[in-house]
């Protein structure tokens, strides 16, 4: 085989590379935290982790963009600092990070610039409604009305309630509506939606649990409310939305022939 043909399959047949920034240190602790949940699901996904430490150095955002096929934002006991969207603090609200917040948007900068594949899970979510010009609810229990029980016990994988995904949307490309079972970890949501995002999943309260980019086809963009890594293993939907996250990254990088 000619060293051309060579390289050609190799790329087709290497794994698609999914950064994933690390969360701020928790709880006192000195340490960055990335669940290996995370990295399980993108692994079992047919995907290779690669995790990014916090540094918003924009030399060391291009050059990590430039080594991924795909972008995964996760999830985090920080709120975003309202400022970012024009408000001020809630009573409610929790300490921000500013080092994980300006990490966030520079990574997004670069991923949109690219158009890589990008998922935002709960935290990482609003990540992306926010840096596309939406705005957050920053207390659910005290801002709306009858709303459901958000933040649970889900660090186990247990379901909280269910989230009706819209038809034909990449969670749901059946011709009806699917009322899915998910858990829950947050007590922030999304107010407005950012441009260029649809919502594609809502609770009965209204509140949007998961939403995508308006031409999905164009520019694979995530977004869900809820931690599907605590349940890839077991729940189908959970698995689809690192399964379809992993595909797209792995189409982005045969199209523009990237090799780590």
């Amino acid at each position: 085989m000619s060293k051309t043909l060579a390289n050609q399959s190799s790329r087709t047949t290497l794994r698609p590379l999914i950064g994933l920034p690390v969360s701020p240190p928790e709880r006192g602790s000195p340490y960055y935290n990335l669940n290996p949940e995370y990295t399980n699901a993108v692994n079992r996904a047919g995907g290779d982790p690669l995790a990014f430490p916090l540094l918003a150095s924009p030399t060391y955002v291009n050059r990590m963009i430039e080594l991924i096929h795909g972008l995964i934002l996760i999830g985090s006991a920080y709120d975003l600092d309202p400022a970012r969207y024009g408000q001020k603090a809630h009573p409610n609200l929790k300490r921000s990070d500013t080092a994980r917040d300006d990490f966030d948007r520079l990574l997004l900068e670069r991923a949109y610039e690219r158009a890589l594949p990008i998922l935002g899970i709960c935290h990482g979510c609003q990540a992306i409604n926010v840096f596309t010009g939406g705005s957050l609810v920053q207390d659910i229990q005290s801002q709306i009305s009858g709303a459901l029980q958000h933040r649970t016990s889900s660090e186990t994988g247990e379901y909280a309630h269910e989230v009706e995904l819209l038809l034909h949307t990449t969670l749901n490309p059946e011709a009806t509506n699917l009322s899915v079972m998910t858990n829950s970890a947050h007590d922030q949501a999304i107010e407005h939606l950012g441009r260029g995002l649809r919502a594609i999943g809502h609770t009965s309260d209204g509140v949007i649990e998961a939403f995508e980019e308006e031409d999905v086809e164009r520019h694979f963009v995530l977004g869900v409310q809820w931690h599907p890594e605590r349940l890839s293993a077991t729940d189908p939907i959970s698995f689809r939305v690192f399964e379809k996250t992993v595909a797209a990254a792995a189409a982005w990088k045969n199209e523009h022939e990237v090799e780590f």
